[in-house]
């Protein structure tokens, strides 16, 4: 990285329009936005023209201190005011009972509309998590309470449809299962990577960030949901490889500078925190239990609770799929944890984890790593997906 850079994204910028807007080295060497800019659509505009200059991993994520929008404070404000609308009242002290219904929106989205390239198993993994839920010997889950979308029903408007659908349906005592299997976003200004759709829009570039499901929607949704058994698998990352045939999406070459082929972005953990926010306490899967189940009002010890998010690769890394298994790699072996263990997603995603690891580096090369991540508001997560099975 260069003062040339920074040079060819001013210049552009100001051929784009964005006048006051400009861009400096940050602390890191890292291209980072400063100046004034009307609004955050044209902040987003920026962004994106800098990622397409130098590439995803030379653009610093971007923080209302960083730069002045003037809406950027109302936004915020309006933003907490939504959040105390849909944040049910929260019953502190009282811990659910035993799970009384089981709901799920399963989705697999591997063909898309607007020229991004297609995923070989997404679909196929969503029907092999679907078939756990769904199996009368497995899962047990009601097939009218299974929101099963893939491909070209797997939209914005009707993934977030469903969403909206098991936020009312769900009950404290209710237990709610998400899972997504698809490409994710280019890191947005904030460093989310966004869950593609089917209808997923890519010209201009930004609109990418405004047609996928967003942190924020998945924000809303684990945190005005009365569910208090929420678990959430994200199978997706973001890789250059998906953009190659959208033209003007990448860099020249089609990576960022200094970048290598496998180039990608998972889940971060503050992308994880982000989602969970409203706990104080997060849970990372590698730490110790640090206290004991807690117990109901009546002295029992209570079933396993809490809100668990689960990506399938660590940030700066990609999910990969095998052509040998027929399945994403982290799917995989999480559904077959799950068959092991009789549902337990903490022991099916420890089993999962080594396996992957481990899977990847035989097929993709031993330099390339994928590291499965968790993150989970209390240190007893293992909720299970699968009704009266013990192992």
């Amino acid at each position: 990285m260069t003062s040339q850079h920074l040079q060819i994204i001013n210049a552009a910028l100001v051929r784009d329009g964005i006048s006051a807007g400009r861009v400096e080295f940050d602390a890191y060497g890292r291209v980072e936005l400063k100046g004034e800019y009307a609004d955050e659509p044209e902040v987003d505009r920026a962004f994106s023209t800098a990622q397409v200059i130098v590439g995803v991993k030379w653009v610093s994520p971007v923080t209302p201190e960083n730069i002045r929008v003037k809406t950027w404070e109302k936004k915020l404000g309006n933003l907490f005011a939504r959040a105390n609308v849909l944040q049910p009242p929260v019953r502190t002290g009282i811990v659910p009972g035993p799970i009384r219904n089981r709901y799920a929106l399963v989705v697999g989205v591997g063909r898309f509309r607007y020229g991004i390239q297609s995923l070989e198993y997404a679909s196929r993994d969503a029907l092999t998590f679907y078939q756990f839920l769904a199996d009368p010997g497995r899962g047990q889950f009601r097939p009218e309470n299974i929101t099963f979308l893939t491909d070209e029903n797997a939209t914005r408007s009707n993934i977030a449809a469903a969403l909206d659908r098991l936020r009312s349906l769900a009950d404290e005592d209710d237990l709610v299962t998400v899972y997504m299997s698809s490409h994710g976003s280019p890191p947005d200004k904030k460093g989310a990577v966004n869950i593609v759709t089917h209808d997923t829009e890519t010209k201009p570039r930004e609109r990418i960030w405004y047609t996928s499901i967003t942190e924020e929607m998945l924000q809303q949704f684990v945190g005005g949901i009365r569910a208090k058994r929420v678990i959430m698998i994200l199978d997706t990352c973001y890789s250059n490889g998906a953009y190659r045939a959208v033209p003007g999406f990448l860099p020249p070459g089609g990576k960022s500078l200094g970048a290598d082929d496998t180039e990608g972005y998972g889940i971060s953990k503050e992308y994880s925190r982000r989602v969970l926010s409203g706990s104080k306490d997060l849970i990372l899967e590698q730490e110790p239990v640090r206290s004991a189940v807690p117990k109901s009002l009546g002295g029992e010890t209570s079933e396993p609770y809490g809100k668990v998010l689960i990506g399938a690769s660590g940030s700066g890394e990609q999910s990969w799929e095998s052509e040998k298994l027929r399945n994403s790699i982290f799917t995989y072996y999480f559904v077959d944890g799950l068959n092991r263990f009789g549902g337990s997603v903490q022991q099916a995603f420890n089993y999962a984890k080594p396996r992957v690891v481990n899977r990847v580096k035989e097929e993709k090369g031993r330099d390339i790593d994928q590291n499965p991540q968790a993150m989970a508001t209390l240190p007893n997560w293992d909720m299970r997906l699968a009704q009266g099975l013990q192992r």
